[in-house]
């Protein structure tokens, strides 16, 4: 990895995402760009018009530039505060940063497209906690960005990276994206353990699709670098809850698709965002 995009929006959560991004990368040279997103449409009364006017709201260019000035300020403290971080740790990364006025998953999304980041990690907040790194858009970034984007819950503590699950839905896209997770992580010995959950159809049916991903990993599979389960299951939550625990996962990957971040990873179920968020682990969302 060379640069990482590290969404900023000045909470406990975002130094968070920096010092996991400082243990994922290890003795690597690599660039931190942190990025800010503020608000740039304040809309308020304008009490000096017409009393039939009064319900009107009109775009106030102090109040935004107030909010811009104060990121600014905020954005120099954390930036200082990780340099130091990372001063303390002996590692070589170089810091940079900006802010940008807009729509966070908007510019996020663009700011990738311009910065071309090896990936983007930013903390999540649950649900009815404000601020853009709340869960809702963290989803959404993670399905519009075109770089893998890893998203670390508020919840989540410490750091260990040692094993690793993809549930499949036998995507054609699969090998691809298991050999670049293999290739992200390289600097990291970890073990990955595909996956694919049977809910009210015959464990046979999938076996040869399991066998055609083999296959493809015999190298790693030889080496303990992967393993390859079918489980049969009738509640998808506990299926999960049970193997994340059993194989001490400590960190979700999956295939992001365009109209649903994830489809059919359980045969005649969906498994849906939710059902991963609830995990409470890091999740890495992939892309084509």
């Amino acid at each position: 990895m060379k640069t990482i995009l590290i969404p900023v929006d000045f909470s406990e959560g975002s130094l968070h995402s920096c010092k996991y991004a400082m243990k994922l990368t290890g003795n690597q040279k690599v660039t931190f760009h942190l990025f800010h997103i503020y608000n740039d449409q304040i809309m308020v009364p304008d009490s000096g018009l017409p009393e039939a006017m009064d319900t009107e709201v009109f775009f106030n260019s102090d109040i935004v530039l107030a909010l811009k000035e104060q990121a600014e300020l905020q954005l120099a403290e954390i930036e200082q505060q990780v340099k130091k971080l990372i001063k303390a740790s002996g590692q070589d990364i170089l810091v940079t940063s900006s802010l940008q006025g807009g729509d966070p998953q908007w510019e996020i999304t663009e700011t990738c497209k311009e910065l071309q980041p090896d990936m983007v990690i930013m903390g999540t907040r649950g649900h009815g906690k404000k601020g853009f790194l709340e869960g809702s858009m963290a989803k959404k970034i993670m399905a519009k960005a075109h770089v893998p984007v890893l998203a670390i819950p508020e919840s989540y503590s410490g750091f260990r990276l040692k094993n690793i699950m993809f549930p499949t839905g036998f995507n054609k896209l699969d090998i691809h994206v298991l050999e670049q997770i293999f290739k992200l992580f390289a600097h990291i010995p970890f073990k990955m353990h595909v996956c694919h959950f049977v809910l009210n159809t015959k464990k046979q049916e999938t076996d040869l699709l399991v066998e055609e991903l083999e296959k493809a990993f015999e190298n790693e599979h030889q080496e303990g670098k992967i393993e390859f389960s079918v489980i049969e299951a009738t509640d998808k939550n506990e299926a999960l809850k049970t193997f994340t625990e059993n194989n001490n996962i400590d960190m979700v990957a999956f295939l992001a698709e365009k109209k649903n971040i994830i489809k059919q990873l359980f045969s005649s179920h969906q498994i849906h965002k939710k059902d991963f968020f609830r995990l409470e682990l890091p999740m890495l969302a992939m892309h084509e």
